[in-house]
């Protein structure tokens, strides 16, 4: 979990980078004439690759976090889809939605499509409202960063687990690899849990189960 909570927090940085949104110049060439022109517009390939990239990786912290036993983990967790849920309404204006399980849906051509302003006619891209989820002290990109550093913080603090780094430098749980198929027995079919894992009501539930049992600890 600790590596994919990274991972989230990388690439919310990497769409809070303000040069992600500069339009960049290049050549157009008009397939009648032959003729080249430069014209100047967003690198939407690298705009997309980034969200893509963000939706996927929230996706992965959200299934590991709502399996984890690890009470930090599973409160961050669940801040996370909070802050998420909460600013719904602008994400969908740049293709992104809640789906199934609270995890994310990213829809690439609702992100490019441009939205007309009023009677005027004039049309306007989604990029300044996607800059201004992500970039900034305290906006959604920068919560969620946060939220994921807690998450892997978490992670790393966890006890009995055997965590060892591979030739990338990234964290492999060499007990979840040996011992996997009684992770299965104790989790469930991944099918059969997909949603249970994923769903707030389960997280707080497990949350109570660990407060309880620090509280039995204490007695």
């Amino acid at each position: 979990m600790r590596s994919s909570a990274d991972s989230l927090k990388k690439s919310a940085e990497a769409l809070g980078n303000a040069s992600l949104y500069e339009k960049k110049k290049f050549k157009k060439k008009d397939e009648e004439t032959g003729e080249e022109t430069e014209a100047e517009d967003y690198d939407w390939d690298a705009i997309t690759k980034a969200v893509k990239s963000f939706v996927d990786d929230y996706n992965s912290v959200v299934e590991q976090a709502g399996n984890s036993e690890t009470k930090n983990a599973l409160r961050n967790a669940a801040w996370m889809t909070s802050i998420t849920e909460k600013a719904g309404n602008l994400l969908s204006k740049v293709g992104i939605t809640v789906g199934k399980g609270n995890k994310l849906e990213f829809d690439e051509d609702a992100l490019k499509e441009k939205t007309a302003l009023g009677k005027s006619g004039i049309e306007l891209d989604n990029i300044s409202t996607l800059k201004s989820l992500f970039t900034g002290y305290g906006s959604f990109g920068s919560q969620i960063s946060q939220k994921a550093s807690a998450i892997s913080s978490a992670a790393a603090r966890t006890k009995g687990v055997d965590k060892t780094y591979n030739k990338n430098g990234t964290y492999s749980d060499t007990i979840s690899k040996l011992f996997q198929s009684t992770i299965d027995e104790r989790v469930g079919s991944k099918d059969k849990d997909k949603d249970k894992v994923t769903d707030k009501s389960y997280w707080e539930q497990k949350l109570k189960e660990e407060k309880d049992k620090d509280k039995d600890k204490n007695d």
